[in-house]
């Protein structure tokens, strides 16, 4: 097939952000023609543009970043309070008229059998266009993730968070529009845009197992618990605040010599701040290499507040059999059949400190979640597996469309 690629921003696995599709296309570029079509948002070095470009026939990709140009409206960026947030919103709003006007030339060219969309926030590129089948990944449901939001919020983040709401579904019931030919991460995600009878397919995200095992025997040293992911994604960032100021001191009751670790780049300067007043509390910032963090911790405790599609910290946790104390609305982005996933589920402070405590002191219950842990993933989140999935879709759109 001649597949038209287009996505968000760039990704791979060394730029910031998801990456799933960095994945599709390095799984099918090998059978099919793929060219791709994207933003540029933020750095971006030279060698993930070279490996990009070497599983692509073709590569159009339009930098909105901060030192992209704003020609005649430079005058954004100097305004103050709103002036860098209106700039980045000029940027990209110029983005997406070129990448619309791209599609309909190529689109327009006839080389193209299907085109296969993720991102939701480029649906502008393609509204309107059906002169070729389209299979749109939806991956995670947007809208409930806002929604979870809505109920913590104080009453004017409410209303802002309703208004964002009301958009994003607006735009979910368009893209459902568009097309017969979705996928989704999770069921949850897919009951939450369709409804719990729909049977779009599941398409999972994988996990490199050969890269996320261990190199170490589980560690059997000073309990530690870690946490990772960017931390200035403010679901994390809530999550690491509870985990210090919540959690710990109620494991600490328990198991008085229990650490933290939370593993992630940019963290808040009052996390930070806040991390040097407890002992015993580590914030790594950055690092090249999570997995001897992880190989040396006891268990992962994730308490997100805020979950929509699959956190891949946690399947990076399990394939490395560090056992998982996580959220219900976390654990339930990592099934992708009947299986529970297994991990210890908690929503309160206490529920997770009392998970954590369990872990530290229950020797059968610690080897069981380690063992159990890598099988699950091996099992259920494999790139080739869900690659094949997407292909088999996009096969189905052009036969249908060509009938």
């Amino acid at each position: 097939m001649r597949i038209l690629h287009i996505t968000p921003a760039l990704q791979h696995p060394t730029v910031r952000g998801p990456h799933r599709h960095f994945h599709f296309l390095r799984e099918l570029s090998p059978r099919h023609a793929i060219t791709g079509l994207t933003l540029i948002r933020g750095a971006v070095d030279a060698g993930a543009l070279r490996d990009v470009g070497a599983h692509a026939d073709g590569m159009f990709a339009y930098d909105v970043g901060h030192s992209a140009p704003l020609p005649g409206l430079d005058w954004a960026d100097r305004l103050p309070g709103i002036g860098q947030r209106l700039a980045r919103h000029l940027r990209v709003r110029g983005g997406l008229r070129q990448m619309r006007a791209t599609y309909r030339r190529l689109v327009a060219s006839g080389r193209y059998d299907v085109v296969l969309f993720h991102g939701k926030s480029v649906f502008p590129v393609i509204a309107g266009c059906r002169d070729v089948p389209v299979v749109v990944d939806f991956c995670d449901a947007t809208s409930m993730r806002i929604r979870q939001r809505i109920a913590g919020a104080g009453p004017a983040r409410r209303w802002l968070y309703a208004v964002r709401y009301a958009q994003v579904r607006r735009l979910e019931r368009r893209l459902v529009a568009l097309t017969p030919h979705r996928a989704f991460i999770s069921p949850r995600d897919r009951a939450a845009v369709l409804g719990d009878a729909d049977a779009s397919p599941i398409v999972p995200n994988g996990v490199d197992l050969a890269y996320w095992r261990r190199s170490a025997p589980a560690w059997r040293g000073r309990p530690r618990l870690a946490l990772t992911g960017v931390m200035d994604y403010q679901p994390n960032a809530d999550a690491a605040v509870a985990l210090v100021d919540r959690v710990l001191p109620r494991v600490r009751v328990h198991v008085p010599d229990a650490e933290v670790v939370i593993i992630g780049r940019d963290p808040a300067p009052a996390l930070v701040a806040r991390a040097r007043e407890v002992p015993g509390v580590t914030v790594t910032g950055f690092v090249d290499d999570m997995r001897p963090l992880l190989e040396q911790s006891t268990v992962l405790v994730a308490p997100l507040r805020y979950a929509s599609g699959t956190q891949n910290k946690l399947l990076e946790a399990m394939a490395m059999g560090l056992p998982v104390i996580t959220t219900a609305v976390a654990a339930e982005g990592l099934r992708v059949d009947s299986a529970a996933p297994p991990v210890l589920v908690a929503d309160d402070d206490a529920g997770t400190a009392d998970a954590v405590v369990r872990v530290i002191r229950d020797a059968m219950l610690r080897d069981t979640l380690e063992s159990a842990g890598p099988r699950f993933v091996a099992d259920r989140f494999d790139w080739s597996r869900s690659a094949a999935r997407l292909e088999a879709m996009c096969q189905t759109a052009v036969a249908e469309h060509a009938a």
